[in-house]
């Protein structure tokens, strides 16, 4: 048995080898990434005093020689601000893959089914209409997910009865242009600047606000619905077959399609409620995965998270850097990206689902 055992590893490894040191390689490069973004900003820090500062915090060290603003700024402004980005850029791109597999459309994205704008329904409500006390902690972030919950509820009961995917696309434009209607509704009710200011810069999304209490919570959201997502990985691509075909090898496709749904909005909600509108990243990711290295989603999902971190690490390095002393919204660098990409998949006419060509 124990032979058996090995010889099936052995020939497993040797079978997805190349996908094993493309993952290994991307955990190294966000690493390297993460370690590197740490000491950039307003006020740059040595690298050294960095690396001593994060391991002192951890109980590794007690050599203590820097400020208590370096130390504020390195474990209790940056740290959590790469790890809540990295976690945010994970979440996003395993969503764009699976709703894109879900719908079977290229051009689906984890927003298009309205949850963000639910979420961003809920939040300008809280901001300009003071329905929670804002000053509280979390208070916008309990309106962006109270919103994105109740636009899946909408969701769902629009769909309920209905197995076919284009209906679930129309439902969700819909919900997303009512909820977009009802946050400009409230935009315009807002006379006060400074809270539109605030609902704007909220809007174009941002990892700013990153503290030690926000992240287990979207760690465990995303880091749960990856693992769910590789557990599926066959039905996902059966999925990318056609919903007849998927059915014929035993996929009851009404109730994946939910289970998926219910995952994604989940791991939406919570990551539009702490990071904001943050765009693109769950369009663009899938295809540049999909393209370079097949459409097997048990390889798909794991590179795309890493990548979707890397991508979105980038993103904020380039945002707290190009303006100092100020910051861009992290959602204009991802924008500013991915919008050439779109066009380019709507120019490409060959294109389909899983990277190859017709």
């Amino acid at each position: 048995m124990q032979k058996l055992w090995k010889n099936w590893l052995k020939v497993f490894i040797q079978k997805n080898f190349k996908n094993f040191i493309l993952i290994l390689c991307a955990i190294i490069i966000l690493v390297v990434l993460m370690f590197l973004s740490i000491g950039l900003g307003a006020l740059e820090i040595d690298y050294i005093k960095v690396k001593d500062i994060i391991l002192y915090n951890l109980g590794c060290s007690q050599n203590l020689y820097w400020t208590k603003t370096e130390n504020l700024i390195i474990w209790d402004m940056r740290l959590p601000r790469i790890i809540l980005a990295c976690l945010a850029g994970a979440g996003l791109a395993v969503s764009g893959v699976a709703m894109q597999a879900v719908v079977k459309n290229p051009l689906a994205n984890p927003y298009i089914l309205g949850i963000s704008a639910g979420a961003s329904a809920g939040a300008t409500a809280i901001i300009a209409l003071n329905l929670i006390d804002i000053t509280q902690e979390y208070s916008v972030s309990i309106g962006a997910f109270s919103g994105a919950m109740l636009s899946m509820l909408i969701l769902f009961f629009l769909n309920k009865s209905n197995k076919d995917s284009v209906r679930l696309l129309l439902s969700g434009c819909v919900i997303s242009i009512l909820f977009s209607s009802i946050s400009s509704i409230i935009m315009f009710w807002a006379k006060d600047k400074d809270k539109i200011s605030s609902i704007v810069f909220w809007l174009m999304g941002s990892v700013a606000d990153a503290n030690w209490t926000m992240i287990p919570l979207v760690f465990v959201a995303v880091i749960v619905g990856i693992i769910l997502l590789i557990i599926y990985h066959r039905q996902l691509n059966a999925m990318l077959l056609g919903e007849e075909t998927a059915h014929t090898l035993g996929v009851n496709t009404k109730k994946l399609r939910w289970q998926l749904i219910i995952v994604i909005a989940i791991m939406i909600g919570i990551i539009v409620a702490f990071c904001g509108m943050i765009g693109f990243i769950g369009f663009v990711i899938p295809h540049i995965v999909r393209s370079l290295f097949g459409a097997n989603h048990k390889f798909v999902i794991p590179i795309s998270a890493f990548i979707g971190a890397i991508f979105l690490l980038i993103c904020d390095i380039i945002a707290r850097i190009i303006v100092i002393p100020e910051e861009l919204p992290i959602g204009i660098i991802t924008s500013m990206i991915g919008a050439p990409f779109f066009i380019y998949i709507l120019e490409r006419k060959q294109y389909i689902l899983g990277g190859g060509k017709k």
